[in-house]
Parts: structure tokens; sequence; C-alpha cells
């Protein structure tokens, strides 16, 4: 497909009215989460990842606010762009980007899925779009862009500068001063990495510190001390639980 042409499929939904649980005592987004976490019409996998991704301490450490633009990159079938809606709000907007060639993995599953999401009006917040990274059009207007444990596909798959360019597409899109989060899962040297879907937490910083970005800071959050590193991400037992790294860079604001 012509990489000029942009394929935009933007859908909404419609968070359920409803005050599913009391929640005094937790701030507005974490009761904006929680209700989503409980709402119908998620995918049917979202609650077997839910333990494992601490959806609300995430955005937290994201620094994600109510109101804000957010990129999804890499949405894949929309698990983080689900939280994201909730976590920005009614005021807020997430772009759900994947590139064409995610369409057509697994038989179409993740796009199907996506869409799926999308459905009835369910999120109106959220734009999903299929564009490659370097036709996106977005120019210093995004306040915060996700990338969540996909870098290592991009990283071997296409190699060093491939994943550079990936990340400066992100640097384009924000504004100033823009957040990039970033989640990945660990891999330990001389394993092979590739093979096991993982990416050395070294690899991860430099490649963020090569595209301009300045990082603030790292976190275990997500750690999984019982990992040893060396299974694939989809072992039994493993998936979906697997050791990771949170990372929070900032664009620099000149």
């Amino acid at each position: 497909m012509n990489k000029q042409i942009i394929t935009w499929l933007i859908f909404s939904c419609l968070i359920p009215a409803g005050n599913i649980f009391a929640g005094e005592q937790l701030g507005p987004m974490a009761v904006r989460i929680q209700q989503q976490l409980k709402s119908d019409g998620r995918d049917q996998y979202d609650v077997l990842k839910d333990p494992g991704r601490k959806p609300f301490e995430t955005m937290q450490f994201f620094n994600v606010k109510a109101g804000t633009t957010v990129l999804d990159m890499t949405a894949g079938g929309g698990y983080n762009a689900e939280i994201l809606s909730a976590a920005v709000g009614a005021d807020g907007v997430v772009y759900a980007q994947n590139s064409h060639f995610v369409t057509t993995l697994i038989k179409g599953a993740l796009h199907k899925a996506m869409r799926g999401r999308l459905e009835n009006n369910r999120l109106p917040n959220v734009r999903y779009i299929v564009v490659d990274p370097e036709d996106m059009p977005f120019d210093e207007s995004i306040d915060l862009a996700i990338w969540g444990l996909n870098m290592h596909d991009v990283y071997h798959r296409d190699g060093e500068a491939a994943t550079i360019r990936f990340l400066n597409q992100i640097k384009r899109a924000l504004k100033p001063g823009g957040i990039l989060g970033l989640s990945e899962h660990v891999g330990i040297s001389d394993n092979n990495n590739a093979e096991l879907h993982r990416l050395e937490t070294s690899i991860v910083l430099d490649l963020v510190e090569k595209a301009g970005f300045v990082t603030e800071e790292t976190s275990d959050l997500l750690g999984n001390p019982d990992d040893d590193h060396t299974k694939s991400i989809y072992a039994e037992g493993l998936r979906y639980a697997t050791d990771r790294i949170l990372l929070r860079a900032r664009k620099p604001s000149n």
C-alpha cells in the first residue's frame, strides 16, 4: 500500500453510566479506571492482563492527566487505549495507532479486537488510526505518547536505526516537553532475546537517548522476580506476568 495514503479508521465508544463501586477514597482518575475495568465490551483477554499491568499505577507513573491528548503507539488489540480512555476522561483524546502491517497479524485478530472495543459508540474519546509512523499527521500536538511492550519487535526485526526512526516519529508528534511512556519485557545479555521477545534494559535506555529524549525515571512497578528471563514471554505460566521495565522520558522543550 502506498505509504502516502493514510487509512484513517475513526471510531468512538461510550463508557457505561452508573456507579459500579463507591470509591470515595480514590481520586477521580482511579475511579474512572476502576469503572472501566468492570465495564462491558472489554476484550476477552483484558482481565488476564489486568493484574500484571497495574493500570492505575502505570498511568500515574507515566504522568497521564485528565484532559490531555495521548498517542497510543502500536495499540494492537487496544488494551492500553481502553485504560487511557478512562485516564484522560471525557475532555481528553486518545489516538490509538496501528501500522498497516499490524492489521494483517494473526489473521487480523488485533485489528478486529481494536475495532470491537469501539463498537456501539463505546469510547467517545478514542480515535483509531491505521497509519505508518512516518505518515502520522501529528506535529508537536500530542501531550503524551505510550509505546507498550513493542520496542523489542521493531528492534529485533528491523534493527537499531529503524527503532530510532520510530522513536523520532513519536518525538515529532509530541509537543515540546511532551512525555514518552514506554514499557518493555526485560531481557538479559547473552540470551536469545529476539526469540524470547525481550529486550535488554540498557538497550532500551540507549535507544531512547539516541532518539533525543531525556529519561526522567525508570520503574520496576511491573517487575517479576520469579521471571528468570530465559523463557519466551508466551511461555505457560509467564504470559501476562513477565518482568517488565517502565520508563518515562521527555522531549526537550527546545
